[in-house]
């Protein structure tokens, strides 16, 4: 019999695979060190709600990433379609096993399912979740922290956490749910929290059996021997790509240490000493001639005591140094509007043109948001179902437009029009006002 049937007998015997809450346990790489570091994730995925919106991808996402992990040297335990009782002793005992694994761990903890804020805590939702109440999410939900604290109790180098939620309100009955996705956490040091979308903003389910986001990062993950920033980097661009923009993902990071999903020849932390060079050689070449002060800076933050630190610095300097604003066009004197947040749109589709920025984020989509969804799921609705845009948020989208990566972007298809991306990159340029 080898170990891991055993332990997983053991598991079953312990009733840590809850057959009520339809929870699947699968260990892989049973006591494998890779390359210098232990590796541990639990990965949870609910998608079959008893009383709420059932979600299509969730299960097949958790499936895919759990693969995805085993195959670059993590030990996985998978549950899937878990109750409240399964999550918990599912949380616990990936804790446990942390703080029995030592210092040199490696943990990452992904949920893909309905997730909800209130009152600016964050709750993952079991399967069995049924609420009358917003105060009942303390005594039916996982609070998201929790497990923040079950990885600070480890104390182990590095955290990893992955949330692809937030796909639509569970609640919509349910009075007080006026936030939208999540809120963004603190995590301890040496942690990495990658949001499948902005705090406060939706996911989308996805219509090919897997999300846009776990598609693309369990991708990445197989494929790339990029540092963790640069890989999500990659995936957020992927993703904005795929939803023309309608989703864009979101990394808070504290980490005090290099962390490679791959390496030369196998999955794994980068080599002690060559490794880290070959990265800042590869990100310092892949910035230096950009012209974008984030990516210089991206690389001044990842190796502050660096070799080309000095030029990083003044590089940054040019870049960020103010400019001489362009004179702008006068409307009195050659009848151009400025494209501004509430000027009208000169040309597009007939239902767009005459009408401004401020008012279109609030209106109904043309098109839908990306090709394949069903009519039913965007036709009718508002952007605001979506969307919980000001100014400042559609700004930030705008700025994305500007960006080189954005170039096989723009003449993709808009949920309100191709000629609205370009009014809102010609904003954009002209600095949001």
């Amino acid at each position: 019999m080898t170990l891991a049937r055993l332990l997983v007998m053991i598991a079953l015997a312990l009733g840590l695979a809850a057959p009520a809450a339809q929870a699947e346990l699968k260990l892989a790489n049973v006591g494998k060190t890779v390359t210098g570091d232990h590796r541990i994730a639990l990965v949870i995925g609910n998608g079959r709600y008893e009383a709420i919106g059932a979600l299509d991808n969730t299960v097949s996402d958790a499936e895919l990433m759990a693969r995805t992990l085993t195959g670059v040297g993590f030990e996985v335990t998978n549950l899937i379609d878990a109750d409240q009782n399964a999550m918990k002793r599912g949380i616990a005992n990936f804790g446990r096993a942390l703080r029995e694994a030592g210092p040199d761990t490696v943990a990452l903890f992904y949920y893909a399912g309905h997730a909800v804020q209130s009152f600016g805590t964050n709750y993952l939702l079991p399967v069995d979740s049924a609420i009358r109440d917003q105060a009942d999410l303390d005594l039916v939900g996982v609070e998201a922290g929790w497990i923040l604290r079950q990885l600070y109790s480890a104390r182990v180098r590095t955290n990893i956490v992955i949330l692809d939620s937030c796909r639509n309100n569970p609640f919509p009955n349910v009075a007080g749910f006026r936030d939208q996705g999540l809120a963004e956490m603190n995590a301890p040091t040496g942690s990495f929290i990658a949001y499948a979308t902005a705090p406060g903003s939706v996911a989308l389910d996805g219509l090919s059996g897997n999300s846009p986001y776990t598609s693309a990062l369990a991708r990445a993950i197989a494929s790339d021997r990029e540092s963790i920033e640069l890989l999500f980097k990659k995936v957020r661009v992927q993703v904005l790509e795929t939803t023309g923009g309608a989703q864009t993902p979101w990394e808070s990071s504290s980490l005090t240490s290099d962390f490679y999903f791959q390496s030369e020849g196998k999955g794994g932390s980068a080599p002690a000493a060559a490794a880290p060079s070959n990265a800042e050689e590869t990100l310092w070449t892949s910035v230096k001639d950009s012209g974008d002060a984030t990516q210089v800076q991206l690389y001044l933050w990842t190796f502050p005591q660096g070799r080309h630190r000095g030029e990083a610095e003044s590089l940054l300097a040019a870049l960020t140094r103010p400019k001489p604003e362009a004179p702008q066009p006068d409307p009195a004197q050659d009848g151009v509007v400025a494209v501004t947040f509430t000027a009208p749109v000169e040309k597009g589709e007939p239902q767009i043109v005459g009408r401004s920025i401020q008012e279109l984020i609030k209106s109904q989509p043309l098109f839908p948001p990306f090709e394949g969804i069903p009519d039913e799921l965007w036709k009718g609705q508002h952007c605001t179902n979506c969307h919980d845009w000001t100014k400042e948020r559609i700004c930030e989208q705008a700025k994305f437009y500007v960006t080189e990566q954005a170039e096989r972007s723009l003449d993709k298809p808009h949920p309100l029009g191709v000629e609205f991306k370009q009014h809102l990159r010609s904003w954009a340029m002209g600095g949001c006002r």
